[in-house]
């Protein structure tokens, strides 16, 4: 029943339909977090059916490379998957602060796997052959063995997010939903990790059904119920406001006041600007401006007051075109050229110095422009804008951000 002639067109198909998911993720013109990390765990998903199904019918003993990424796209499954929940209950909320972290061993994976399969053909054959004749006991199974204990604990972690939630009645439809999900998805990869390493086939393809299942539902339920998750994200907000720690914040206020000290006081060019020194500034504690960035800004700490930084390096760096870049980047706040060029980047799309080359090719066009019809190109100022001196600002520094009753 599970002989390879029956179960390697489903891998394919699976893998097939797990590609089509990555592309359907990207299409949109707007993408949300959730559906650029869904595009990876697809990714992944179908590498791991494709190399499978290669497996099964043996194709790399001929082709080694017909396995290439199998292991990475292992050891990424967990991470994607703790992440693609937690973007699903708290779309707002900032992902966990050095996401980069959460692929460290899949990306040392990826180099080996470069490695390995960088070595002459032969060379990988003869190792692919050893392994499949020892399993277990050969040197590259610890690889496998050490991406399924990665992938547990991740695992382990997804059940205590939903955990969280699982209390909220109107829930209970979908939080089973993704503990079935992730229940099958766990076994699905023990099946494949020791169905292989111990020489049990059946075993071996059972796990690659499951997983083609998976991608199958995945595929399907949306159309079957386009607004599955929305109670999920609906209900865990209101649970949140139930619990939050800004009742008895004026919030319109704590926002004005933020923009004046960021505006007006430019706290942001101080390098050692800290979320507890701005929560001081501001007279409220550091997990209560945390949750207000958070939920009621869509940012964190360090993106808002990057924000601001890079604004003023921007005017600088087209205004004052003597000043040197690395000069900008201490006068607004940021305490290395690394880290500017990389929010810069992150911000504009382009480097400090790309902005400036730019910027410093316009002049030469306004000088061709005048010469040949005699007009010097409009100014600044000539649209009828007016910006409001600083007499004109209203101030908010002394008025309490504690609301009164309401």
């Amino acid at each position: 029943m599970l002989n390879p002639e029956v179960v390697t067109p489903l891998f394919y198909f699976g893998s097939g339909l797990s590609f089509l998911l990555v592309v359907q993720k990207l299409i949109p013109p707007i993408k949300r977090r959730e559906d650029r990390i869904g595009a990876l765990l697809f990714l992944s998903l179908g590498i791991i059916l494709f190399t499978v199904a290669n497996v099964v019918l043996e194709i790399d003993r001929v082709y080694p490379h017909a396995i290439f990424l199998l292991l990475t796209s292992f050891s990424a499954i967990g991470p994607l998957s703790l992440l693609y929940t937690h973007s699903l209950i708290y779309p707002n909320q900032t992902l966990y602060r050095d996401i980069r972290l959460h692929f460290l061993v899949p990306g040392l994976f990826f180099l080996g796997e470069l490695l390995f399969f960088g070595r002459p053909w032969d060379s990988i054959i003869s190792d692919l052959g050893d392994f499949r004749n020892i399993r277990y006991k050969h040197y590259l199974s610890w690889g496998f063995f050490l991406t399924t204990a990665l992938t547990t604990t991740y695992f382990g972690f997804r059940y205590r997010m939903l955990l969280t939630v699982i209390s909220i009645p109107e829930l209970k439809s979908q939080i089973r939903f993704i503990f079935i999900l992730a229940t099958i998805t766990v076994f699905a990869m023990y099946s494949l990790v020791f169905g292989f390493m111990f020489g049990l086939d059946i075993l071996f393809r059972v796990g690659g059904l499951l997983v083609t299942g998976i991608v199958t539902l995945l595929f399907l339920a949306p159309s079957r119920y386009p607004d599955f998750f929305a109670p999920l994200t609906r209900e865990v907000r209101k649970k949140k406001y139930e619990k939050s720690l800004l009742i008895g914040l004026d919030l319109n206020l704590l926002e004005l006041r933020i923009q004046e000290l960021m505006r007006e006081d430019k706290l942001y060019r101080d390098p050692e600007l800290t979320l507890h020194s701005l929560s001081e500034d501001l007279g409220i504690k550091p997990y209560q401006l945390t949750e207000f960035l958070n939920e009621h800004l869509q940012t964190g700490f360090h993106n808002y007051i990057n924000g601001f930084r890079i604004e003023e390096a921007v005017k600088l760096l087209e205004e004052k075109l003597d000043q040197d870049i690395l000069s900008i980047c201490y006068f607004v706040g940021f305490n290395s050229k690394s880290s500017f060029n990389d929010a810069f980047r992150k911000v504009t799309g382009k480097t400090p110095t790309q902005l400036r080359q730019k910027k410093s090719d316009i002049p030469e066009k306004q000088k061709l422009h005048t010469a040949r019809t005699g007009v010097p190109p409009l100014g600044k100022g000539l649209g009828g804008m007016v910006e409001l001196g600083d007499s004109d600002r209203i101030s908010v520094k002394n008025r309490p951000i504690k609301a009164e009753n309401r």
